[in-house]
């Protein structure tokens, strides 16, 4: 009888040690599946921002485009200028900033806007530059009727680019620069979208630029007014029972100035309200 309860009670241990081992089996499942989730909702969240800002640009601009007339004056300047602007790409499973490259060329033509990247890089300018021609204009009294604008960006790798509108501060700056013959300071980067009125729009992706330009040898960051400090969400673990955890992203302010500094970069954080303020961080005035 003996014999028998031990080899029952065996037979039930060596159940329930089964049945916790599925269990336990079970549960690192649904954490790891819930923790892979938890990380793609976060890059959905990057993108969402990086998505909004874009679509509050285009609806800004529609109606203006829609309304706008054709410019019909001429004054017959050419030549080319060069510059750059940051943007944020997407890597394999992480955001990251990137330094465009680009050139635009006056050429005499019948008021058409060119673009051409090198490599692809998954970037639309054509409504960028077109409102950039227009506020060009509007500050220089120029009109384009009689040249073609040539847009040459460069990407030192083929990168899915997912926020084009914010270079558009940067081409217009370029754009009016070259217009005036200015001389502008390669030290300085900008990012920001560029309204119908001047404004610099607000942009996505502000910590991956700032970094990008740091990188890159840049003495001053300008970003949109108000975005001297960011909002991103921050991933935080918290064990729940022993070898469990909850994880969750938690909105975060951070300033922009002191992110970098912390990364031992030494550049400048400033914003710019519209185009002329821009104007007068690259001309030095």
């Amino acid at each position: 009888m003996a014999s028998r309860r031990l080899k029952i009670s065996i037979a039930l241990n060596l159940i329930l040690i089964i049945l916790l081992g599925i269990s336990i089996n079970s549960l690192m499942t649904f954490y790891t599946e819930n923790r892979e989730l938890k990380d793609k909702l976060n890059d959905l969240k990057n993108r969402l921002e990086l998505v909004e800002k874009q679509l509050e640009y285009y609806t800004a601009i529609s109606s203006y485009m829609l309304n706008s007339t054709t410019l019909n004056m001429s004054n017959g300047a050419f030549g080319t200028i060069k510059y750059h602007a940051v943007a944020v790409a997407k890597g394999e499973g992480e955001y990251f900033g990137i330094v465009l490259n680009f050139t635009i060329s006056l050429v005499p033509g019948t008021g058409k806007i060119l673009v051409n990247t090198q490599p692809k890089i998954g970037i639309d300018l054509q409504t960028s530059l077109e409102i950039a021609r227009r506020v060009a204009a509007n500050i220089t009294g120029y009109n384009f009727s009689d040249v073609d604008i040539i847009l040459s960006i460069e990407a030192p790798q083929a990168v899915d680019v997912v926020d084009g509108p914010s270079a558009g501060a940067a081409i217009t700056v370029a754009l009016i620069s070259l217009l005036l013959n200015k001389s502008i300071d390669m030290s300085v980067y900008i990012t920001g979208t560029i309204n119908p009125d001047g404004s610099i729009g607000k942009v996505g992706g502000i910590l991956e630029k700032g970094t990008a330009a740091a990188e890159n040898g840049g003495r001053m960051f300008i970003v949109p007014h108000g975005q001297e400090n960011v909002t991103i969400y921050v991933k935080v673990e918290r064990e729940i029972v022993p070898g469990f955890y909850l994880i969750t992203y938690e909105p975060k302010t951070i300033n922009v100035q002191q992110y970098l500094s912390e990364k031992g970069y030494s550049i400048t954080v400033v914003s710019a309200l519209n185009i002329e303020e821009l104007l007068k961080y690259l001309w030095g005035g």
